[in-house]
């Protein structure tokens, strides 16, 4: 009974379809924003970066635009909409990516034709597969929330954004735990498709790559409204972006740029037709300005990557030609990037284009699955090959150690550092990393021994000269760390 009534306590009827509040629950509100005539956009919470789900009307039937995640809430959700339609002949779901929280809600339009991408389906399975994850971050998260949430005093301006919070993780805690595989797309595509409705045409775009793999983009031609899921964003409303946060290229995500850069032209070029962009999160805008921008940069970087590849530059010379705040200092505070991303798209680019791996991505994946020896040494034999099959940057390495450390995964994470120090046995960081990471064991003899030889490397680094200190007084004990968040 408690797990049915979890979605049912933050279910709430705070329309404002008007402007005014007629109903708030659990600390929770729901907002209908009317963007044309016969399209409304709903979504939950004031202070949570919740999906925002969009309704079109059209002559042969409903269209919905993604789901909010749950299907309770998902099943109240779709009679609002039926309320301010005043019709209830839903025909069309569209998911602009396989994320959870646009597909969890899914099965409320079984009824319907589901349609995506076709990496989409795909997706959803892999994450299903994988939530177990997922649940014990949630299983941990949650009672940290509600210590968290006691100690903020009824006065406090964060408690209400906390509680919300709770509230949400909670959610989507219960939606993972129902073990309910969501409603799987039945129409998908690869490039481009377009849905005649009669009085409407809407023309779905692929857009991947720099989200999900299996991203789109929505042009509806009649009220002139793109769609442009989580791909992007100019403005957050809050300070707490969601999945808006980042514009990046990930490894393991699936890239075509060529077709995205076709398709993202394809769509600037309907830009006399466009009157509203919209993001897939009610806390994020986007303007055409800011979406010209973006395309403008991820095709700076892929010709000056093919630029690169084509003559006799390296990745190395790349990165600094295309470094953030000097290439592009108009985007380098803008939402969604950080030299971190710009980092870590320019490497995904390189990696497309030579056809070669990311060696660091692939010692991390073999020690992670516990692979032995000689794997992992035919993956460090690359490093000096006359053709390399992999590519290496000390820092990526050493990220992909932080990523143990943060899994708290110590044993792979002094591998993986050790592995960076055979690499780059100059490099006075790799040192530094290792004896911090085995600082947090207990071996102190060994870490002292590690960060005085970084130190001889690099005489003028703080955090060695601070860490012998605190192994010099004995205050070298690391305190505990908040888990990382579930996998998106």
């Amino acid at each position: 009974m408690r797990k049915k009534m979890v979605c049912f306590a933050v279910l709430f009827f705070f329309i404002c379809a008007t402007g005014t509040a007629a109903e708030e629950i659990a600390g929770l509100s729901l907002h209908i924003e009317k963007l044309a005539p016969k399209v409304v956009r709903i979504w939950v919470g004031d202070y949570v970066s919740s999906t925002a789900t969009t309704a079109i009307g059209t002559s042969r039937g409903i269209v919905v635009i993604d789901t909010l995640g749950c299907p309770k809430i998902d099943a109240e959700l779709r009679r609002v909409i039926a309320r301010e339609l005043d019709r209830d002949d839903f025909r069309y779901l569209i998911n602009t990516h396989g994320h959870g929280d646009h597909t969890q809600g899914n099965s409320v339009y079984a009824d319907c034709i589901i349609v995506a991408h076709e990496l989409v389906p795909g997706n959803m399975k892999e994450s299903f597969e994988g939530r177990k994850e997922a649940i014990q971050w949630y299983e941990q998260r949650l009672p940290e929330l509600r210590k968290e949430l006691e100690k903020k005093k009824s006065g406090d301006p964060g408690r209400a954004a906390m509680k919300e919070r709770l509230a949400s993780d909670t959610i989507q805690y219960e939606v993972l735990k129902s073990d309910v595989m969501p409603a799987l797309p039945g129409l998908t595509f690869s490039d481009r498709m377009g849905l005649d409705l009669g009085d409407a045409m809407l023309e779905l775009y692929y857009t991947g790559g720099m989200h999900s793999p299996g991203d789109i983009a929505i042009f509806d031609s009649r009220d002139g409204l793109l769609f442009t899921g989580d791909t992007m964003a100019d403005v957050w409303l809050n300070e707490t972006p969601g999945c808006l946060a980042s514009f990046v290229a990930r490894h393991g995500v699936r890239h075509d740029f060529p077709l995205l850069l076709k398709n993202w032209e394809l769509l600037l070029e309907r830009k006399q037709g466009i009157k509203r962009l919209v993001t897939g999160h009610w806390n994020g805008e986007l303007s055409m300005k800011g979406f010209e921008e973006r395309v403008a940069y991820v095709k700076t970087l892929w010709d000056e990557t093919n630029r690169s590849c084509a003559g006799e530059g390296t990745l190395r010379d790349l990165l600094a030609a295309c470094d953030m705040k000097s290439r592009f200092p108009g985007l380098a505070d803008s939402p969604g990037f950080s030299p971190y991303n710009n980092y870590s798209t320019i490497v995904e680019m390189w990696a497309e284009v030579t056809g070669q791996q990311q060696g660091a991505m692939k010692l991390y994946e073999l020690i992670d699955a516990g692979a032995g020896s000689e794997a992992i040494e035919a993956v460090m034999a690359e490093k000096d090959a006359a053709k390399p099959k992999y590519f290496f940057l000390e820092e990526q390495v050493n990220a992909c150690g932080y990523r143990f450390v943060q899994d708290n995964k110590l044993d792979k994470a002094i591998a993986i550092f050790r592995l960076n120090v055979r690499l780059y046995p100059q490099g006075w960081n790799t040192y530094d990393s290792l004896a911090e990471t085995i600082l947090k064991t207990g071996d102190v003899k060994m870490a002292k021994e590690l960060y005085e030889k970084s130190l001889q490397l690099n005489p003028e680094s703080r955090s060695g000269k601070d860490a012998l200190e605190r192994i010099k007084k004995g205050k070298w004990k690391v305190k505990k760390q908040p888990p990382p968040p579930p996998p998106a």
